[in-house]
């Protein structure tokens, strides 16, 4: 989480170069549910089922470029692509939205901001920096309950409220994503997917690029969009 003791603060994320991007979301997250309330409603009850499907989506419809987590989550140990991926895509993105569902939703709004050009929206960035001060402040109180049984009441309510704030935002998030692709056509600029790591990561703050795949990628027109701040380190606990 950044912008100080200001969890609603609205101001870019240090070195985030798509806050230079031309292009604007379609729909920002606080609309996206009058935009879709259908895809908002799946969303909210079946969220791997969504991630999977708005993968998919941001993809072109095909899984042929599929990698986890498109490679926004790579580190010393785990390099995407190396999983299997090209032979198992399904399967791989269904692990992947299962088991790291909130990195298989942040993942393909970075994809589609990355390849559409798509810069962050102000109020996208309070949402989701809310949701990583209540999940931040779910683990505080749950230490301190630890030490001292008083606080395990309080611990179990910032819990359940924490967990309510993230299934809003994740279905907003993906539904923002999907009226994207589906109202906001824009050719994808595939030599710029992975090209930056996701926003507030220790890679981007030490001004490292991307691992983006930059084989030649056959020309094809899809629906594209402008996007808020990047996503969230949260792995879901429903």
């Amino acid at each position: 989480m950044s912008g100080g003791y200001n969890c609603l603060d609205a101001s870019p994320v240090p070195g985030d170069p798509r806050y230079g991007y031309q292009n604007t979301w379609n729909t920002g997250m606080v609309n996206a549910p009058c935009a879709d309330p259908c895809c908002c409603l799946a969303s909210l009850l079946f969220p791997c089922c969504s991630a999977m499907y708005v993968r998919k989506e941001v993809l072109g419809g095909s899984l042929e470029r599929y990698k986890c987590c498109q490679g926004y989550y790579d580190c010393m140990c785990f390099k995407a692509g190396s999983l299997g991926e090209e032979s198992m895509p399904e399967v791989c993105l269904c692990l992947e939205a299962l088991l790291c569902e909130a990195c298989s939703i942040s993942s393909s709004r970075f994809f589609i901001m990355d390849t559409r050009s798509i810069q962050p929206d102000p109020c996208d960035t309070r949402l989701i920096r809310l949701n990583n001060f209540l999940v931040l402040l779910s683990c505080v109180c749950h230490i301190l309950a630890m030490i001292d049984d008083t606080f395990d009441s309080i611990a179990d309510l910032v819990e359940l409220i924490s967990d309510i704030v993230y299934a809003i935002v994740s279905s907003c998030m993906l539904t923002q994503t999907h009226v994207e692709v589906k109202n906001a056509p824009r050719p994808i600029d595939w030599s710029k997917a992975n090209l930056y790591p996701r926003s507030g990561s220790k890679q981007m703050r030490e001004g490292g690029g991307g691992g983006g795949d930059q084989r030649d990628i056959p020309s094809q027109n899809m629906m594209g969009g402008g996007g808020g701040g990047g996503g969230w380190p949260r792995g879901s606990r429903r």
